[in-house]
């Protein structure tokens, strides 16, 4: 069966208990692992039942644990943590025998904002590049500006074109995260049309796009279109304007009645005939 993205951490739970010291690539995996701040784990001491405990890294890294108390556990891998546990234990346990096991990993978020299918944190459980990561958040979603994305890492903004990735396949586009990382992907500035066109919906806004266009990328005028009597209805600072517009004209005299140019937000709506 195949084991799903967050199954790396119940790996890493089982890699100390069911490989030998030094063998086995699940044992370079788990001791690759850095602990970090937010990491859930879970210390067993064997034959000590009383000193098994579920905890938390705190933000300030230390753990608490009966009869050692406070223990340093962010930025040491697991064997290393485990190293020190039988060290502190060792002072009043005779011969300790200490499991580490990483039981949820919260430490290594990578943030995914706007037009994404499911935006929001995704933890990165294992190496992941850009389009590894959009399987696994949806996408970016229809609305989204897709050429004019961006990682923030650190104080870095590396420019991201999704078009160029998912479209041409140009792996340039295709990074490999990072945890902190930040994904961001504008949500697109839209036209609205409404009324008798084949797709009413929204359409992207581009410094092109006109009033003939926008139409045309919703499929066309149906066949009960008035185009004669096409509203365009805009924002001119605190107020609404309307602005009528003879769509035939332009269609059959363009030189005489020239396209006009559309604004972000701006609602064309194509009223239904009236015979």
């Amino acid at each position: 069966m195949k084991m799903p993205l967050f199954g790396l951490p119940s790996l890493l739970a089982l890699s100390l208990l069911l490989l030998p010291p030094g063998g086995g690539s699940a044992m370079a995996a788990e001791e690759a692992f850095v602990i970090g701040p937010e990491d859930v784990l879970d210390i067993q001491v064997w034959d000590n039942k009383d000193l098994n405990q579920v905890t938390f890294v705190r933000p300030d890294g230390k753990i608490s644990l009966p009869l050692v108390g406070e223990i340093q556990a962010a930025g040491k891998t697991v064997q290393g943590l485990t190293a020190d546990l039988v060290a502190a234990y060792g002072k009043t346990v005779k011969e300790p025998a200490v499991t580490v096991i990483v039981r949820d990993i919260k430490s290594r978020p990578v943030y995914f904002i706007g037009g994404f299918g499911r935006p929001g944190p995704l933890q990165l459980t294992r190496e992941l590049n850009m389009l590894q990561a959009l399987g696994i958040v949806g996408g970016v979603a229809a609305g989204a500006d897709a050429e004019k994305g961006f990682v923030l890492r650190g104080d870095k903004r590396l420019p991201l074109d999704f078009d160029k990735l998912l479209k041409k396949g140009d792996l340039s586009q295709n990074p490999r995260l990072e945890p902190g990382d930040t994904v961001v992907v504008p949500i697109a500035e839209v036209v609205y049309i409404q009324g008798e066109v084949r797709a009413p919906g929204t359409v992207k806004y581009t410094t092109e796009l006109t009033v003939v266009k926008a139409i045309t990328l919703t499929g066309g005028l149906t066949q009960m279109a008035a185009a004669g009597r096409v509203d365009l209805v805009r924002t001119e600072g605190e107020k609404r304007v309307r602005i009528r517009i003879d769509l035939d004209k332009m269609l059959r005299a363009p030189e005489e009645n020239p396209d006009m140019r559309l604004r972000p937000d701006d609602i064309i709506f194509v009223p239904q005939r009236l015979f």
